[in-house]
Order: C-alpha cells, then sequence, then structure tokens
C-alpha cells in the first residue's frame, strides 16, 4: 500500500482528502507549511528517492483572471491567470495562487519531477457574502476525488480543472431562496469589479480520464445546508 503525503491537513480541502485517503486504508502524513513550505517540500521530495508524483493543490483562481476571459471562453488547463490583472484588481488570493502554482511548475520542470495540479473551483462548504463574484463552484467530493484520481491514474499529467457550474452570486441566492425561503438572505451584490465577468470551465481533461462528473450546484447546496442543519448552524 503506498503512502501519501497530504500538505496543509488542517485545511478544508486537505482535511477531507486525509479523511478518504484513511478510509481506503492509506497512509498520510500530514504537514502545515506556507506557501515557501510547499515549495520546500517540493525540493525534499525532488531529493528523495522513494516520491514517486506530488499532487499539488492550485487553484481555478490561477486560471480564471484576466482581460480576455469572455473571448477565451470555456478556459481549459493551458490558461493562466494574468497576475498584473490579479493586483489591478486587488485579487490577492488569486495573485498568490498565480505565481505559487507557475513557481511549483517551474521547480518540476527543471528538476524533472512528476507533478500533477488539481485547480478546483469555489469548494462549497461554507457560504460567505454575497460577493459581485461569477465563479466556478465544486462540491468537496468532488475536489477529494479528483485528488485521488491524479494519485492513482498513472497517466495523469499536468493541470486538472475541478469544476462544475459556473454562476453569479446572485443566481446562487435566488435558487436557495426558491428551496429553503424561511432563511435570511443578502439582498446587496457588492459593488467590486474585476471578478464579474462570464465565462465557463471545460473539464474534458479530468473526464477523459475517468472521473465520473460533477456533483450539481443544487446538490453542493444541499449537502452544505444539510450539514449547517445537523449541526445546529442553521
Amino acid at each position: 500500500m503506498p503512502e501519501y503525503c497530504v500538505t496543509g491537513g488542517t485545511g478544508f480541502i486537505a482535511s477531507y482528502l486525509v479523511k478518504s485517503l484513511l478510509e481506503r486504508g492509506y497512509n498520510a502524513n500530514l504537514i502545515e507549511p506556507s506557501i515557501k513550505g510547499t515549495l520546500n517540500v517540493l525540493k525534499s521530495c525532488i531529493k528523495a528517492t522513494t516520491v514517486k508524483r506530488v499532487v499539488y493543490t492550485s487553484s481555478c483562481s490561477a486560471i480564471r483572471y484576466r482581460e480576455d476571459i469572455q473571448h477565451i471562453s470555456p478556459l481549459n488547463e493551458s490558461h493562466w491567470s494574468d497576475p498584473d490583472y490579479c493586483k489591478r484588481h486587488n485579487l490577492w488570493y488569486a495573485y498568490a495562487k498565480t505565481l505559487a502554482e507557475q513557481s511549483a511548475w517551474k521547480i518540476a520542470k527543471e528538476s524533472g519531477l512528476d507533478l500533477v495540479v488539481v485547480n478546483p473551483s469555489f469548494v462549497i462548504g461554507a457560504i460567505g457574502e454575497y460577493p459581485n463574484q461569477e465563479i466556478g463552484f465544486v462540491h468537496i467530493d468532488d475536489v477529494v476525488a479528483a485528488h485521488i484520481l491524479a494519485m492513482e491514474k498513472c497517466e495523469a499529467s499536468g493541470r486538472l480543472i475541478c469544476s462544475c457550474s459556473v454562476a453569479h452570486w446572485s443566481q446562487i441566492i435566488d435558487m436557495l431562496k426558491a428551496k429553503y425561503p424561511f432563511y435570511p438572505y443578502e439582498s446587496k451584490c457588492g459593488p467590486k469589479k474585476g471578478d464579474d465577468q462570464p465565462h465557463s470551465m471545460d473539464t474534458s481533461k479530468i473526464k477523459q480520464m475517468g472521473f465520473p462528473g460533477f456533483k450539481t450546484v443544487p446538490q453542493m447546496f444541499d449537502d452544505c445546508i444539510k450539514s449547517f442543519q445537523e449541526k445546529g448552524l442553521l
């Protein structure tokens, strides 16, 4: 049975991934580094003789922030966010994710490290404020499944977009109001620009590898709200 090293083990995605790996009988080591720490882990993997592949969790935020998004949509794994666009619109999370992933690829290409990157869209599990944002959504179960696919499939390579439908938060609010009318909702959309451009994501690559398909947006929010209800948060 192979042993996997999962970084950021106390984070949302990593904690679910570790749980799934343990349930499958794998051993999982937990490390919680910063971005620089992640790069240090990659360098350590290069030096080691037992590491066969590194699966790195990036984000669709490293793909979708650019001026020409509407002209080139649907976006695929070859597309990158523009750091200048991110800085201009104060999209610092996307800026950091883009630079971190590019650094990881640079190290992998220079060393010959077998690196596979999973790029999830917005991972459902908690509902935040109501931003002026057009964004892809994905269920946490699908993110975990994508990581395990990247670990187990020998033919896995490059980047893997992990995203279901793209929607504006106003559409999500309308959907939730119709199904759960007894809860309060934000009624005002934020004024921030730069994060609201319509687009779509091309997930044909991960599906061709055998990924069975993504849970729908209603399914992921139903699971999220049910979880909140069971825990007495709603």
